[in-house]
């Protein structure tokens, strides 16, 4: 246990042997008295009041779901509450709401994405005043709330992933027990813990706890194995996209592109969305838009793009880049990268000359829109009341060919992209980077029938990519299990292998090669 007379089972799920500390915090309404919090291995899970019984921390009501009585609300909750509103009776879900309570009973309130909890307090009326209010108002004061400063005194652990409670979701707000009748008698089973029970274990699990002891010998613990959400490992994955992959300039962008290149890099684990519970990324997205976080919209018939994200929202707050270790950045590194990008041409560098770029450098998307922003905005060319469209002017317009006076941004980078032209980066491991202008020419391959109806395939285009001739034949020899030689073709060096060697090849390209 940890100390004489806290209770088993809360003991063991907050730990046994841990570091204790207290902080005792003078807080400038001197009126509330000095507050102590209570610290389990630099965790804060206790805070006293003066006074008053100690109250439980998120991190605490992670680890022991069921030591207060849970209200749900939904995620989108989240935004208002880190801002220092309270919870709202209507914003409860019904099938949530205890049989009975009393004002100033200490509640949970927890989401119905992770089932855990994101804020506590204590109810603002009783069960009789809220259904003499037609169940409108204020329903529960909140005390603390996720991403608030205690939480960040903490280690500032995630919102976990728990097991939903066992609600009657069928059973309407007026059918349930006590919640119609003033006067009825209210029974509880002797196995239903009540509201003053819970609270009661609250004070049974704190009881003694600056008496804690704190053993010096290291003794291995049990860690319990972490259980894998596809969910919210994909919500984390969205998050840490936008905090450290997407900018300003990149937006408006494709929904396809969203996922494909910022959220499947920046998932811990692999998961695919037709496995989770949204099945499409419309789904997931319009979740994400509900919470305030960005902003889909439909720029062509069924074409999606993102227009707007939130950078400051609060369930942006703590996220980081994705670890790696360093064998995996090693084998990224020894990855053929292939980058679009554009030339400077005569017509662009009339214009690009004023950002010091000349006929025939090589500038990537962001480069472009970068430089294009900051014109427009030392310009002044942002309509006034319409921050999204922009007046042209003399140069933009000979640089973009756009006729109308006013047009939107994303039209303006378009067309000014098109006054470049095309060629392409190839980032070799260890050799300096090729650039290919214009159309770059795919890897082919040809099968042909030779004499005595042997089928041979052909494979070209693959030097261009850095990729050795003969390695590639010595590859597919193995693959393929049949013989394999490097011949010269029209276009250069081609690899020859006996026998269909499409899928083989397809294979080595794309997992070997990366290509």
């Amino acid at each position: 246990d940890l100390s004489s007379g806290i209770n088993a089972e809360y003991g063991e799920r907050l730990g046994n042997k841990a570091n204790i500390t207290i902080t005792r915090i003078l807080p400038h309404d001197t009126t509330l008295g000095m507050i102590e919090v209570h610290c389990l291995d630099k965790t804060p899970m206790f805070v006293t009041l003066e006074g008053e019984i100690p109250i439980p921390t998120v991190y605490t009501l992670w680890k022991v779901p069921d030591l207060l009585p849970r209200v749900m609300v939904p995620l989108n909750v989240l935004d208002r509450l880190v801002g220092g509103a309270d919870v709202m009776l209507p914003g409860i879900l019904q099938h949530s709401l205890p049989s009975q309570w009393q004002a100033g009973d200490v509640v949970s309130v927890c989401s119905t994405n992770s089932g855990a909890a994101m804020a506590l307090g204590i109810w603002a009326v009783g069960r009789g005043e809220a259904l003499a209010a037609g169940m409108k108002g204020k329903g529960v004061i909140v005390y603390q709330v996720y991403l608030d400063q205690l939480w960040h005194f903490g280690p500032k652990d995630k919102m976990p992933q728990l097991p939903l409670p066992d609600y009657n979701v069928s059973q309407p707000l007026q059918e349930l027990p006590g919640l119609v009748e003033e006067t009825r008698v209210e029974t509880v089973e002797d196995d239903q813990p009540t509201t003053a029970e819970k609270q009661d274990d609250v004070a049974e699990v704190t009881e003694n706890f600056g008496e804690m002891s704190n053993p010096g010998e290291e003794e291995e613990e049990d860690k319990e194995e972490e259980v894998f959400n596809k969910e919210q490992t994909l919500l984390e994955a969205c998050y840490r996209a936008i905090k450290t992959s997407i900018k300003k300039a990149d937006l408006p962008i494709l929904t396809s592109a969203f996922y494909s290149q910022h959220v499947k890099g920046c998932c811990e684990h692999s998961v695919e969305i037709k496995h989770t519970k949204w099945k499409k990324l419309g789904t997931l997205l319009k979740e994400l838009q509900d919470a305030g976080l960005l902003t889909v919209k439909e720029q062509k018939k069924g074409v999606q793009s993102i227009t707007h994200i939130d950078f400051t929202h609060v369930l942006l707050r703590g996220v980081k880049r994705l670890e790696k270790e360093e064998e995996e950045e090693d084998e990224d590194e020894e990855d053929i990268a292939v980058v679009q990008a554009f030339t400077c041409n005569a017509h662009a560098a009339k214009f690009f000359s004023k950002f010091g770029y000349k006929k025939g450098d090589i500038l990537t998307r962001k480069e472009i829109r970068a430089s294009l922003t900051n014109y427009i905005r030392q310009q002044n060319l942002v309509v006034e009341g319409d921050k999204s469209r922009i007046t042209l002017d003399p140069h933009l317009a000979d640089l973009s060919k756009i006729k109308d006076v006013r047009c939107k941004w994303n039209d303006v980078m378009q067309k000014s992209e098109q006054a470049f032209g095309q060629c392409y980066v190839i980032s070799l491991p260890g050799r300096i980077p090729i650039t290919v202008k214009g159309k770059l020419p795919p890897i082919q391959y040809k099968v042909e029938k030779r004499t005595g109806n042997k089928v041979v395939t052909l494979i070209s285009n693959f030097s261009i990519f850095g990729i050795e001739g003969k390695e590639l034949a010595q590859r597919l020899q193995l693959l393929q299990s049949s013989s394999a030689s490097v011949v010269q073709g029209v276009k250069g060096e081609e690899v020859l292998v006996q026998g269909d060697a499409r899928k083989h090849a397809t294979k080595l390209l794309l997992t070997e090669y990366k290509i």
